[in-house]
């Protein structure tokens, strides 16, 4: 079997989870668990890092010793917001992932090429482990693995 290298990491399953829309956090868990998937994305904003009971955070429930945890910068609109969530990110517990995510309009929620591309040069010349969430764009596909992103994920 083939394993999935992607930010120098090497990945078992090509299976990638989220952590919003389930019932439960424990229900998410177990979901998490059963799947087998080694990455999972978070939006920071679900985060609460003052919280130091096991039960009182999401971050609790996601072991760092089996899985990736990559903060999204889902609500933001422009580079620069984007940019920002991801610092905060790294500043408040240390991500260096970073699932990419720039949607201008909620309602259709989709990515943003432009916006996309400008944040994921600063990123990635911070240092970070880019994985921007696109459209089915081979050209932006391409710019993106130019400027160095980790991988793309294309909706």
């Amino acid at each position: 079997m083939n394993h999935l290298v992607m930010g120098g990491r090497t990945f078992k399953s090509r299976l990638f989870i989220g952590t919003g829309k389930f019932s439960s956090a424990k229900v998410m868990a177990e979901a998490i668990e059963a799947s087998g998937a080694e990455l999972v994305t978070v939006a920071l904003r679900r985060l609460d890092f003052g919280k130091k009971s096991e039960n009182d955070s999401l971050l609790s429930l996601l072991d760092p010793k089996k899985l990736v945890i990559v903060p999204n910068t889902s609500g933001a609109r422009t580079a620069q917001e984007a940019v920002r969530i991801a610092r905060l990110a790294r500043e408040a517990a240390g991500f260096e992932w970073v699932k990419l995510e720039l949607t201008p309009n909620f309602t259709h929620l989709l990515p943003d090429p432009i916006e996309t591309l400008k944040a994921a040069e600063v990123l990635v010349k911070e240092g970070f482990i880019v994985l921007p969430y696109i459209n089915a764009d081979p050209v932006l596909a391409k710019r993106l693995e130019e400027v160095g992103t980790a991988a793309v994920m294309p909706l």
